[in-house]
């Protein structure tokens, strides 16, 4: 930031810089005495100099001048000599990976009013610091719950246990390493869980049984694979399709955490001949449809889905909007690498139980054989003949997507898809029933359909619901794209609701300042950097504030100031 100031005010006055060296003309700089630093007293002559004297005192000169005005443009912010010293300190430590003194600084210079931090581009440069510290320190944290697997994993390194789901894709199964003690994720999973691990087997019904084969046809469910580089047997392939091609998603807490994937024969697992007997092979049932090769996936085990989460229980109010921002973070990082998931659903979206009691679980996305992850297409898609695949669940499409005619310059946009079927969702958590599936009302109508509804067709939601949240959630389920909320603005909206100060939303008659505002996303940086490790330290202290550490966390990994301004300016327009 500081870097970009220099090079502003170098620029500014090259002109002056140029006419010196042009004309020849120097101005005389008084001698200083370097035992005593006192300057002699002499007046500023202009004179014009030999060509030796140019010559010997040119570059020493624009060095000098260089200097002033450096000293005299950008130094002269800092208004006394401690709070230099501490700037230098905090540069050398900040370059040094440790950002604490830098954000200290940056705090008492806001508290004091010292106005070291003066322009919008500046307070965006703080914002970036703070996503840059917050995501190294997450970045370790998801290095250090990695687990940890053999180089050539196959089914036989793995105990299957019970059946955990089974869909019309797929079939999942809690699975443990034989003969190893699992130490992956301990900050979520129960010390005394035998199985670990769940393991996703893809039912093969059409591609080839070699391994170049199935990856080609089933390549989305590899999107969100954190080692992918462990496919060391089909490195051409991940080098030549894979890398230039499609788009990978990196870690983020909402988002499954998949260790490894592998091909491998399909063996008989437990319940396999009465839970899916056509999508065996041949050698195990001679009815069966399915090759003798297939794609497995290993992942963490979560708890239950929203699903099961939403029968067995009611969340309050406020546990309900830790779910649905939770929901929308995961969005905004599908936006953000241009993926669309496409197949958003309460059976795709898992929770991790941290403890039983009245805390929020942990909330990750799953699932993304039908997503959208091309990097020559971006979140559009074209459409030129219906039968291209729009994704999946038809009853929780957008609007945009389900009512798009195929042509020959016809395309979907993806951009805002996912977050309208969010809300969508957002009844579910509320409600526990989404309004566009067909239920029935007393009258035997449907409720709902995303071809033909209108904004006011909207149930209202229970008088619990916050009204900040309620009206983003009619924000999200806005018919026309171009008029409704983003994910990343929603997510935003969401984390000022929940953390920043109740006079913002409430009480107060004008936006916060910039200041305010970076004053209070470093107190939420504070809280996370120096309460985050020890949390993680402390498993079962962590317990409590897990869910809330890691939302904090989310936010601040992605923040900017002029999102901060425009979710603000949203909620006071209401």
């Amino acid at each position: 930031m500081y870097f970009k100031t220099v090079l502003n005010r170098v620029y500014i006055h090259s002109k002056l810089l140029l006419q010196i060296h042009k004309t020849g003309k120097y101005y005389y700089i008084p001698k200083v005495n370097i035992f005593t630093r006192d300057r002699t007293v002499c007046d500023a002559k202009l004179f014009l100099p030999t060509p030796k004297q140019q010559e010997s005192k040119a570059i020493q000169s624009k060095y000098d001048y260089a200097r002033r005005l450096l000293i005299d443009n950008v130094m002269k912010r800092v208004t006394n000599s401690l709070a230099a010293d501490l700037r230098r300190r905090s540069v050398k430590h900040l370059f040094n990976g440790n950002p604490s003194p830098f954000f200290a600084l940056i705090g008492i210079s806001l508290a004091s009013g010292t106005g070291i931090i003066t322009k919008e581009n500046e307070f965006e440069g703080i914002c970036w610091e703070i996503r840059e510290s917050v995501g190294r320190m997450r970045k370790n944290l998801f290095e250090a719950e990695s687990h940890e697997f053999e180089d050539n994993i196959s089914l036989n390194s793995l105990e299957f246990g019970n059946v955990i789901a089974k869909g019309s894709n797929a079939v999942v199964y809690e699975a443990r390493e034989k003969n190893k003690t699992d130490k992956s994720d301990v900050s979520t999973s129960k010390k005394n869980d035998s199985y670990p691990l769940a393991v996703k087997m893809m039912f093969n019904y059409e591609a080839e049984s070699n391994a170049i084969a199935i990856l080609r046809s089933m390549f989305r469910e590899m999107v969100p694979l954190q080692n992918i580089s462990a496919e060391i047997n089909l490195s051409n392939f991940w080098e030549n399709e894979m890398s230039h091609r499609i788009q990978r998603l990196p870690p983020h807490i909402n988002v499954v955490k998949m260790y490894r994937s592998f091909t491998d024969y399909i063996p008989e697992l437990p319940d396999s001949q009465t839970l899916y007997p056509d999508a065996l092979p041949f050698r195990l049932n001679p009815d069966g449809c399915g090759r003798n090769m297939s794609l497995f996936l290993v992942m963490k085990k979560y708890k239950t889905n929203l699903k099961q989460f939403l029968q067995d229980k009611t969340p309050n109010s406020r546990d309900g909007v830790l779910l649905l921002t939770q929901l929308l973070e995961a969005v905004t990082h599908f936006n953000k690498y241009e993926i669309a998931h496409r197949d958003l659903k309460s059976d795709n979206i898992l929770l991790d139980i941290i403890e039983e009691g009245e805390n929020c679980p942990l909330l990750v996305v799953t699932d993304f054989g039908n997503c959208l992850s091309d990097k020559y297409l971006g979140l559009s898609m074209p459409f030129k003949t219906p039968d291209i695949d729009r994704g999946g669940n038809a009853a929780l499409m957008a609007p945009e997507v389900i009512t798009a005619q195929p042509g020959i310059f016809s395309s979907i946009d993806y951009s805002k898809a996912d977050v309208w079927t969010a809300g969508t969702l957002a009844y579910e958590i509320f409600t526990k029933q989404n309004p566009f599936y067909q239920y029935k009302n007393q009258r035997d109508e449907e409720v709902l359909r995303n071809i033909t509804y209108t904004e006011d067709m909207l149930p209202e939601l229970p008088i619990e619901v916050p009204s900040v949240i309620s009206r983003l959630i009619r924000a999200i389920l806005i018919k026309n794209p171009s008029k409704r909320l983003d994910a990343e603005l929603a997510a935003t909206v969401c984390q000022i609701h929940l953390w920043a100060p109740s006079q913002w939303l409430f009480h107060s008659k004008k936006l916060p300042s910039n200041s305010e505002i970076l004053q209070w996303l470093l107190s939420l940086t504070t809280k996370v950097l120096y309460e985050g490790p020890v949390l993680f330290k402390d498993l079962e202290k962590k317990r409590t504030s897990f869910t809330e550490y890691q939302l904090i966390a989310t936010f601040l990994q992605r923040v900017k100031l002029h999102i901060v301004k425009k979710a603000l300016y949203w909620i006071h327009e209401l």
